[in-house]
């Protein structure tokens, strides 16, 4: 019997049998529907939080079809969400692979040139977010953009003036509906079984263990402690009867080694190598996560870990944590500034005290005792 292919269908695979390992048209057809295409490729955690748009997007179009490009971590970090029925990395072959179809819809959600440029050249029968001009430079291709493309134009507008989270500016810039819906991750089974099995030796029993991200983005100053403050909120931590494990990147595996052997007993590295997925892994792993607005912040939101943030340079209207915690601000005039730069001695993270910290993680840990795992 000959082949007759649905190449419109979403289980077609066509370099291998698609999994009811029929010969195409068969009763398991399903059309794609309405055809999306997600330009998201930036700074991984806005990765993470502009998943805010996947389940908007599965209540507006029904069925849709979502291919969704960023770079390599992006795409790792994402990789299984059940919302995303295309990861395409955003390089020489990615490009080539997304401007070669048609879509019903463009979402172009970075303030990159690269991108921009991207969301030009794609055929799509509407195109939301941003588009590159023939003089280089990005703007806003849909009204419904702009309130939020101004944002970024105007320090007073984006520090003093808007009190929406981005979840919502970036639902309403592309027209989406926003119903505070919070974004997910979920991780493979490889990445959970490592670090279940990890965490499972430095469990003890009535201790809660707390996951310290001590590192952050580099693109603006001063969203982190130093890792002299760090090993002094371990300490006290620890006095106070927690299980302590260090997260970061591997730009975080030094001076995490050195914060353990300042600490000695009790705190354990839970950041060395690991790839996006198992990052998030051991984020879940944990019972309650310190860190400063930065990934792990996304992370913990997106698994439904409760947390504490901290807030130096960055505007804590626009992160919502979806109820799972509290967000400390450091007491600051000049803050937020979104420098990279900063010159004032002692800066905005260190005039957050020990003492709000360690009583925040005991306020969230009686107010979220137990976690409901997300699936």
């Amino acid at each position: 019997m000959p082949f007759e292919l649905r190449l419109d269908c979403r289980h077609y695979q066509g370099d291998r049998p698609c999994r009811f390992k029929c010969r195409c048209r068969c009763e398991h057809f399903e059309p794609m529907g309405t055809r999306v295409l997600v330009i998201k490729v930036g700074a991984i955690g806005d990765v993470v939080r502009t998943a805010c748009v996947l389940p908007a997007l599965k209540r507006v179009y029904d069925p849709v079809h979502i291919t969704w490009i960023s770079e390599v971590g992006g795409a790792g970090i994402l990789a299984n969400h059940p919302m995303i029925d295309r990861m395409v990395t955003f390089d020489a072959g990615g490009a080539a692979e997304v401007t070669q179809q048609h879509f019903d819809l463009v979402l172009s959600l970075d303030k990159k040139p690269a991108s921009a440029a991207l969301c030009n050249q794609t055929l799509a029968d509407e195109k939301r977010g941003m588009g590159l001009s023939p003089w280089g430079t990005v703007y806003p291709v849909n009204p419904e953009c702009r309130p939020y493309f101004e944002l970024g134009l105007d320090d007073d507008l984006k520090f003093h003036h808007n009190t929406k989270s981005y979840p919502q500016l970036i639902c309403e810039a592309v027209g989406l509906p926003y119903q505070r819906e919070p974004y997910r991750l979920h991780c493979d089974d490889a990445a959970t079984a490592k670090a279940e099995g990890l965490f499972k030796s430095w469990r003890e029993h009535g201790k809660p263990v707390v996951g310290v991200n001590t590192g952050a983005g580099r693109v603006f100053a001063n969203k982190t402690f130093e890792p002299a403050k760090w090993v002094e909120v371990c300490r006290r931590l620890l006095a106070e009867g927690s299980v302590v494990a260090l997260l970061g990147g591997n730009d975080e595996t030094s001076h995490n080694a050195w914060i353990i052997e300042q600490l000695g007993d009790g705190a354990h590295m839970a950041s060395n190598g690991y790839t996006e997925q198992e990052f998030v892994a051991m984020v879940d792993q944990c019972d309650v996560v310190i860190t400063g607005d930065t990934l792990a912040l996304h992370v913990a939101v997106a698994r439904g870990v409760p947390l504490v943030t901290l807030f130096g340079p960055t505007c804590p209207q626009e992160i919502d944590l979806f109820d799972l915690g509290e967000k400390i601000i450091s007491p600051v005039d000049c803050s937020p500034c979104y420098l990279h730069r900063c010159d004032q001695a002692p800066n905005c993270m260190d005039q957050i005290s020990i003492d709000d910290v360690v009583g925040a993680v005991s306020r969230v840990l009686q107010t979220h005792p137990k976690r409901s795992p997300i699936t």
